[in-house]
């Protein structure tokens, strides 16, 4: 039964395959979540778990607590989901959450990856210096609320102390915001005219035209689904002429899925989410002591 049991599952990592090799309390961990997955899903006809993957193992420092973080890849009524699920354990007890009790934070935040230098590439590199000593790197959605509160100063700061931090901007629109996608596929395609500073400035104007400064823009985020309005916004800020033809073009799809990818392997559920120098930063301000 064991042997069927890992040889049903694809166990893969992120970071290092090495910290699964020879692990008894590993393969407990993941038999012991599987049956119970399994079992799970097995009460739901419309699901079906096609695989399990095993994505990270985390120390937490806690007197011989780790944490596992699984992919279920799965069918549900016919479509393709993905969904993360947390575990915990010491090798002789498992846990669906582990709680700081001083904090009153559960460890689960603290679940990410760190983000190798696949990361740190120059095609996503926005401001400062690509040989600085830190880097960080922005998950961000144009027209999220908070983006437009919090990115284009982050931008900024960067802009204007470039010699410490090197920023790396992946462009991740949210379903929830329709025309995302076309603001997201715009200012790939002018950076690629050679336009300078284009997400700042994107984010600024936003945060101007649709929260609330100008009160004849009317554009609602949330229920705005008029791609070639969005577009026509965006040329006349940047006085470009993109076309809906260049939005739809394969080129800038998958790039932007990359960017999307990068994302999901990232761990990243929500915007605006910052690693600085390849860890996870729930605050968003642990780059600031770095700056000028």
């Amino acid at each position: 039964m064991r042997s069927l049991m890992l040889k049903s599952l694809m166990i893969t990592s992120l970071l290092s395959t090495s910290i699964f090799a020879n692990s008894v309390n590993d393969d407990k961990v993941v038999i012991y979540e599987t049956k119970k997955i399994t079992s799970l899903i097995k009460r739901n006809k419309k699901v079906k778990l096609n695989s399990m993957n095993l994505v990270l193992k985390k120390d937490l420092k806690q007197n011989g607590w780790f944490g596992y973080v699984f992919n279920l890849n799965l069918d549900v009524g016919g479509k393709k989901a993905t969904q993360k699920h947390y575990v915990f354990s010491n090798g002789e007890m498992i846990a669906p959450d582990l709680i700081n009790i001083n904090s009153k934070r559960s460890f689960r935040d603290t679940l990410y990856p760190k983000l190798s230098n696949r990361y740190f590439s120059k095609e996503h590199l926005i401001a400062g210096n690509p040989n600085a000593k830190h880097t960080l790197v922005i998950f961000s959605d144009p027209l999220c609320p908070i983006c437009v509160d919090e990115v284009p100063m982050i931008m900024k700061n960067i802009i204007d102390n470039p010699d410490n931090i090197a920023l790396y901007y992946y462009h991740m629109p949210l379903r929830m915001h329709p025309t995302a996608s076309t603001l997201s596929k715009a200012s790939m395609i002018a950076s690629n005219m050679g336009i300078k500073n284009v997400d700042y400035r994107l984010y600024n104007a936003n945060g101007k035209y649709f929260y609330g400064e100008d009160k004849d823009m009317k554009y609602d985020p949330y229920e705005e689904r008029d791609h070639k309005k969005a577009l026509d916004y965006f040329n006349k800020l940047f006085k470009t002429n993109i076309t809906m033809a260049q939005i739809k073009d394969k080129k800038w799809e998958d790039k932007l899925k990359y960017d999307q990818k990068m994302a999901e392997d990232a761990f990243v559920g929500g915007t605006p989410t910052l690693f600085f120098d390849g860890e996870i930063d729930k605050k968003r301000d642990k780059y600031e002591k770095y700056l000028k």
